[in-house]
């Protein structure tokens, strides 16, 4: 799985990002997976379910602040007893169990840095290094970041794009190299 769950943005275009992102994510239409206008479903179980709500008040408790979501979302009628979470950003700093530990649900943790440096520290500063995405209009930037970052797969100005037959694979606690 290489669904991204930590966001790193540059401090200097923080306040119109999020301001944009948020509209986004709370634009996200929940429902059945069967309708073609629905974007996300259910949770697998009441469990997961659980255990991402549990995630999200450790995150609470460690000082993050639920920017949207954070909820059980509620449908109507035959989807009424399914296990629906509203889309979840939080904003934190990078030690904080919401961002070192996967949470496999809808939650977003965001958190701020300053310089190039920064930014590859933070993104280094995991467990984990399967998937990470570089966004930039500066070609060799993106380039430099992608080369640094720890994981089998870093996408450049895009996420989740590759052929069905590309090697997977990542580094650290993240898989046992490439397939």
């Amino acid at each position: 799985c290489t669904c991204p769950s930590r966001a790193l943005v540059q401090e200097s275009i923080y306040e119109r990002f999020m301001e944009r992102a948020i509209r986004r994510v709370e634009s996200i239409r929940s429902g059945n997976p069967l309708d073609s206008v629905t974007q996300m479903g259910a949770q697998v179980s009441h469990g997961q379910l659980e255990t991402i709500l549990n995630y999200i008040d450790i995150g609470k408790k460690e000082g993050a602040d639920v920017l949207t979501g954070g909820r059980r979302k509620l449908l109507e009628g035959e989807l009424k007893d399914g296990y629906y979470l509203e889309p979840t950003i939080l904003f934190g700093q990078n030690n904080m169990r919401v961002f070192q530990e996967e949470i496999f649900g809808p939650v977003l943790a965001v958190t701020t840095f300053k310089t190039m440096e920064e930014a590859l520290e933070l993104a280094n500063d995991t467990q984990y290094g399967l998937g990470a995405g570089v966004w930039s209009r500066n070609g060799n930037l993106a380039y430099k970041m992608g080369r640094g970052i720890q994981a089998g797969r870093v996408w450049t100005n895009c996420y989740h794009a590759y052929p069905a037959h590309a090697a997977f694979g990542g580094y650290k606690q993240s898989g046992i190299g490439r397939e």
